[in-house]
């Protein structure tokens, strides 16, 4: 899947990627207008915004596992085609509660299949370029969580919010069909599927503590990664900051993601993991810090970028370090169960950040308490180095 023959299906599981990121920003940008067209508390808005983290982590959990049983491109396909269909219900929701149902929906169409991506990246890449490839097919969530902000300015989006949905739904279903054509057919492993199979792959000859590191540290990042990316925006504007310029802050946060994830994944192909995820989550730390107390729009943005860059390049490399841990034929299943891993930590991340904002806290004091998680997911991250990884 290197050769130039085969780029075409690079390029699909790009754009599927790019939606998956699409849609996760879409909450975020829509949300300044959304919320009070449909009359939502912040307790509530939390709710919608984890409503579809929660579909994605029990799709991750299952999409996995199907498809190590069935084959990856059937799976892949029905969950992007699935995504399209309930994004587009997303905009005829017109109250809390319907809301909250579509949404939950529209992540568990799509749950399944970020493992699947990552898990074919590493296999057909070249083990020179396995943490570069990785980190390119990874790098389509947040460009499709910048796509989401410029769409967000648009005149359209900016007279009706639902717009943004509206092309979150209809780009899956031309996708879809593209996934099915393109991507190598493949073939069901038959391998062990008993009961406790999986569970033996996950924990058994001394990989748990290995498994361990990984769920925590993708729950870590991924909490902080989601409260960024569904709060950010409404954060800006209650700082008195225009509403333009908060969609602008998203779009810079999350290119500076992919260009992280790029830049991480090339550094890691040459020099190891190690050294890049420990400067990487130290450098993340102050410039949240130093987020937290900015007060001019210029600084404000180049943070923005910065500690999208440096977030995303430790998650990029937490997604490239995690397939070689598991034997090929439960690969999908042991990066799906590290993906759900870290849906719990992104449904808890928007969650947190109402609860705070509800208790009065200020938009500074929200990034600021992202310090410390994020100084303890790069800990068990810089910690999971050092396990031995296993040969199939």
């Amino acid at each position: 899947m290197t050769s130039s023959r085969t780029w075409p299906a690079w390029l699909v599981c790009l754009l599927a990627a790019m939606i998956e990121g699409f849609d996760i920003q879409s909450m975020g940008v829509a949300a300044p207008r959304m919320l009070p067209a449909l009359h939502l508390s912040p307790g509530q808005a939390g709710w919608a915004f984890s409503a579809s983290l929660i579909g994605l982590m029990v799709g991750a959990s299952f999409g996995g596992v199907v498809a190590d049983r069935v084959g990856r491109r059937p799976v892949l396909t029905v969950s992007v085609a699935a995504f399209g269909v309930f994004s587009l219900v997303t905009a005829l929701a017109s109250g809390f509660a319907p809301l909250l149902v579509v949404r939950f929906l529209t992540g568990l169409g799509l749950g399944g299949a970020m493992p699947m991506l990552i898990a074919l990246a590493s296999e057909r890449a070249s083990p020179a370029r396995k943490a570069t490839m990785v980190a390119l097919i990874a790098g389509g969530m947040p460009l499709g969580g910048a796509v989401a902000g410029l769409v967000a300015r648009t005149p359209a989006a900016l007279d009706d919010w639902r717009t943004i949905f509206l092309v979150g739904g209809l780009v899956p279903l031309v996708v879809a069909p593209l996934l099915y054509l393109v991507l190598p057919v493949g073939r069901p492993d038959r391998a062990d599927h008993r009961p406790g199979a999986a569970a033996g792959a996950l924990f058994g000859t001394g990989r748990w503590p290995a498994t361990a590191c990984i769920w925590v540290s993708y729950a870590l990042v991924a909490l902080t990664l989601h409260l960024l990316l569904n709060w950010l925006p409404t954060l800006m504007v209650a700082r008195g900051l225009p509403t333009g310029f908060a969609f602008l802050v998203s779009t810079l946060f999350n290119l500076g993601g992919a260009s992280g994830g790029l830049a991480f994944g090339a550094v890691v192909d040459r020099l190891g993991a190690r050294g890049p995820l420990l400067a990487g989550f130290a450098g993340l730390a102050v410039a949240l810090v130093l987020m937290a107390g900015a007060g001019g729009q210029a600084p404000i943005a180049i943070l923005a970028f910065t500690a999208g860059f440096l977030l995303m390049g430790g998650q990029f490399t937490l997604y490239g370090l995690t397939p070689p841990y598991y034997p090929a034929v439960v690969r999908a299943t042991g990066v799906g169960a590290a993906v759900a891993a870290g849906r719990v930590g992104s449904i808890f991340g928007p969650l947190a950040a109402a609860e705070l904002i509800g208790g009065g806290a200020s938009g500074a004091a929200v990034v600021g308490a992202l310090v410390p998680v994020v100084v303890v997911a790069g800990a068990v991250a810089v910690g999971l180095t050092f396990f031995a990884k296993p040969t199939d």
